[in-house]
């Protein structure tokens, strides 16, 4: 084996960047020919008194990747590294340089611009992690929700739920009211950590949800037997005492409802930002 190689990262922004391309390019060398680990990785560098501290800290044998967006610093940092004669690459100035010529124009040069969008796109995705873990009932961390949704089946908890986190950056959840005395006790019990105010009702008028509820049992029970078997679940009558049961929970709790009967989600979904005191400009980037 022979000696350790040791990279150096430097940013003025987290390192992410130069993290994810150092792992792409690393990962085709074999480490049993040539053992190489990640020293250090340098964040926010963002001046002169920063670059003189960390070029007392790397040795002459380190490689040294960078990403630093001011052209004066990085520039800076190139010149001392190279009187050193110490390896280095800034990762960024090559892809400018080609891009800048394509677009005939030159870049902003202001750190810490994609660490915005980065944390942006990290985040949304953690929305959607949680509205999918907290569908239908599921999920232990209701309490962090921004909105709950509850609602009898079919009355579109699910896709609106996933329609805000996707487009307005939402955490939410969604419960099946069911009309049992026993589940809306441990309902309300669940619910105790979270604020009246987030709490919105579904509504969806009878007619319309046993229509859809009959539909959709023809998808699952193809046998007579089965159909038999689900008969009550898109029957108008039980399917209008369930609707009555629910708008009176909704009542006696205080939660703010919504009608979704022949409604757009988008639609649906303003009516529910504006509920909750969130501003509505279309779809969130």
């Amino acid at each position: 084996m022979s000696e350790l190689k040791k990279i150096v990262i430097v940013s003025d922004g987290t390192g992410g960047t130069a993290k994810r391309l150092m792992d792409a390019v690393l990962v085709q060398y074999d480490q049993t020919e040539v053992e190489y680990s990640l020293e250090h990785i340098y964040q926010q560098v963002r001046t002169h008194k920063e670059i003189g501290r960390i070029l007392k800290e790397i040795d002459d044998e380190d490689l040294v990747l960078f990403s630093v967006i001011s052209r004066k610093l990085s520039d800076y940092f190139s010149r001392r590294l190279e009187d050193r004669g110490i390896l280095h690459l800034n990762i960024l100035q090559p892809t400018l340089n080609i891009v800048s010529k394509f677009l005939g124009v030159h870049p902003d040069y202001r750190p810490g611009i994609f660490r915005i969008v980065d944390d942006r796109y990290y985040g949304r995705i953690d929305t959607i992690g949680y509205t999918v873990e907290h569908d239908d009932g599921c999920g232990s961390l209701i309490e962090q929700a921004d909105a709950v949704l509850l609602g009898l089946s079919r009355s579109c908890k699910t896709p609106i739920s996933v329609y805000l986190a996707c487009n307005h950056g939402l955490k939410v959840a969604n419960i099946p009211v069911v009309k049992d005395t026993v589940i809306m006790e441990n309902l309300l019990r669940r619910l105790e950590s979270v604020d009246p105010k987030k709490v919105i009702g579904l509504l969806i008028q009878p007619e319309r949800l046993a229509r859809m509820r009959e539909e959709r049992s023809g998808y699952f029970a193809i046998a007579p037997k089965a159909r038999a078997e689900l008969q009550s679940y898109h029957e108008i009558g039980e399917v209008t005492q369930e609707f009555r049961f629910c708008r009176e929970l909704y009542r006696t709790e205080g939660w703010q409802t919504v009608d979704v009967t022949h409604r757009a989600i988008e639609e649906i979904s303003k009516e529910i930002l504006q509920l909750l005191g969130y501003p509505y400009s279309g779809m969130v980037e």
